[in-house]
């Protein structure tokens, strides 16, 4: 059985994905033909149908050791890994997701959570609905696109540096999305300074 095993974990790996997981196998005809004593090689493997869900039945043809040779049905039980994405820290209503806020862990598509995020584009630079604690899988209603604000609209500008906090205020040069590069024109310095606009009325610049 180790034999067949071997060629269908091959065999799925192949034709359904690099990460495909084996549940388990079973011979569901020829069976009686096959001789506990004898070893055998699989000559051909290929699909025959499916059995239901992450069921694939597989018609293979083995060799025993007089060169003879028999075909069976193998039923396989197989499951696909996909990445979900876990917060790394408590995760605060508002927040911009960036890479460091997340971590990808490998779970069975059959136990995945119902809107689970499986693919970081999905969620990189969107912005939180709610609170998320650490720990906690996150899901596509847990997030929301980042507005555009307006140019023009009036801004509190944080310049932020080691033991440095100077707030300021500003209009947006441009239409800017929130989480993206603001071009601010500074009313009081009279010049423009770039930050990112974390929210609809904050640009943060680090010195």
């Amino acid at each position: 059985m180790d034999t067949i095993k071997k060629a269908v974990l091959s065999e799925l790996v192949r034709s359904v994905s690099q990460n495909v997981e084996l549940g388990g196998i079973r011979i569901v005809r020829g069976l009686d033909t096959l001789d506990d004593n004898s070893s055998y090689t699989v000559v051909s493997i290929a699909a025959d149908g499916y059995n239901g869900r992450n069921k694939i039945v597989y018609r293979a043809s083995l060799c025993d050791d007089r060169k003879i040779v028999h075909t069976v049905l193998v039923e396989a039980a197989y499951d696909v890994l996909t990445d979900v994405f876990i917060a790394a820290k408590p995760l605060a209503s508002g927040s911009i997701i960036t890479a460091d806020d997340v971590y990808a862990v490998k779970q069975k598509n059959s136990r995945l959570p119902v809107g689970a995020v499986t693919d970081m584009t999905e969620i990189e630079g969107k912005i939180l609905k709610s609170n998320i604690a650490q720990g906690v899988i996150l899901r596509s209603d847990y997030i929301r696109n980042p507005l555009s604000i307006k140019k023009g609209s009036e801004v509190t500008v944080l310049v932020e540096g080691e033991n440095v906090l100077v707030s300021t205020k500003g209009v947006l040069s441009k239409d800017t999305l929130i989480g993206g590069v603001a071009r601010v024109a500074c009313t009081a310095q009279k010049k423009d300074i770039s930050g990112i606009l974390v929210s609809a009325d904050t640009v943060k610049v680090k010195i």
